[in-house]
């Protein structure tokens, strides 16, 4: 049966989300968890009257109209099937320089520990899919060591956009104060291409039976969704398509952070709308607890019902639900 559940787990004081749907299993692992964030640093033209539509009608503690804050996470996705674990997107890391952005620098956090204390051991871990290569999901691709930066995960092949990975490259190459992506092409990207470990990859592709590489740009020129099709339902995990669950309430709303914002709007609706449609469950990169559900449309948006709240909901149906079903044992 599809669901979620919460597991204990040494160095996770909150606990590690576990999805299990047709044979396979996805783990949500925040590097970090919910931190407060301005949501006009985020979402430059929120309106008032958007604020507080969402503070109404999202889960408590998503949004703080008062304070004009938001709750982020900063999730990585471990997709555990069959002779094969991935890792989708490596988050912030650790001991990195990121001084314009103060929750980021020089971190020490226990994402690998977490991770071991999952079963996953870095040696286990079959593939790296970096969605895009901003900073906050490449910090995990390598740690230091005393020779300098090395990739954290040493059989992993390591996959990205072959646009993504060109266009870093030259703005890496053009930028004289090697502050690329705040540092990250530096010390979380260039060791993986030294060490010739990178894939670049041209979405559409299945990397595994089941497991595909979709393209998503706009937020980044090149970034990816990946999408597990599986007996019982498909989940998509849709990196930054969205930021915030308020934007399901607001579309057309874009993050600041966005390369092209048109193009991010027209492929935020197309994937929305296709989730909908196929009664996939979303996983997006920032959600908040609760980060995995399904969408149902409502007017010119969206709601999302969370999976602890959709436990009897049948995975194998497309479309709807409309309304949660009584929550059973899962999800809070």
């Amino acid at each position: 049966m599809t669901g979620v559940q919460r597991l204990a787990v040494t160095g996770a004081p909150n606990g590690i989300d576990v999805l299990r749907i047709g044979g396979a299993r996805i783990y949500r692992i925040a590097d970090i968890e919910g931190i407060a964030w301005p949501a006009r640093a985020l979402f430059g033209s929120l309106t008032e009257a958007a604020l507080q539509g969402a503070a109404a009608r999202l889960p408590a503690g998503s949004v703080d109209p008062g304070r004009a804050e938001i709750s982020l996470s900063f999730n990585s996705f471990l997709i555990e099937m069959p002779g094969m674990i991935t890792l989708v997107d490596a988050g912030i890391g650790n001991h990195k320089e990121r001084l314009d952005r103060p929750a980021w620098h020089r971190r020490t956090g226990n994402f690998l520990e977490v991770l071991t204390a999952l079963g996953f051991a870095p040696e286990r871990v079959d593939i790296v899919v970096n969605t895009h290569l901003h900073a906050d999901h490449v910090g995990w691709n390598t740690v230091r060591g005393p020779q300098g930066w090395r990739p954290t995960f040493p059989r992993a092949r390591y996959l990205a956009s072959h646009i993504e990975l060109d266009h870093w490259q030259a703005q890496h190459a053009a930028d004289p104060t090697g502050q690329t992506l705040h540092g990250a092409f530096a010390d979380s990207i260039l060791p993986i291409l030294e060490a010739k470990r990178y894939e670049a990859v041209t979405a559409p592709c299945e990397i595994a039976p089941g497991l595909r590489l979709e393209p998503a740009a706009g937020h980044s020129p090149g970034m990816m969704t990946v999408h597990l099709s599986t007996p019982e339902g498909d989940v998509a995990i849709l990196a930054d398509v969205l930021h915030h669950p308020l934007q399901l309430g607001e579309p057309e709303l874009g993050s600041n952070f966005c390369a092209d914002p048109a193009q991010a709007s027209a492929t935020r609706r197309r994937l929305l709308r296709d989730c909908a449609e196929r009664g996939a469950i979303i996983a997006p990169y920032h959600f908040p607890r609760p980060a995995f559900g399904r969408l149902a449309q409502n007017g010119t948006g969206f709601d999302f019902v969370p999976l602890g709240e959709a436990w009897k909901i049948d995975a194998t149906a497309p479309g709807a639900p409309r309304k949660p079903a009584a929550a059973a044992t899962g999800q809070g």
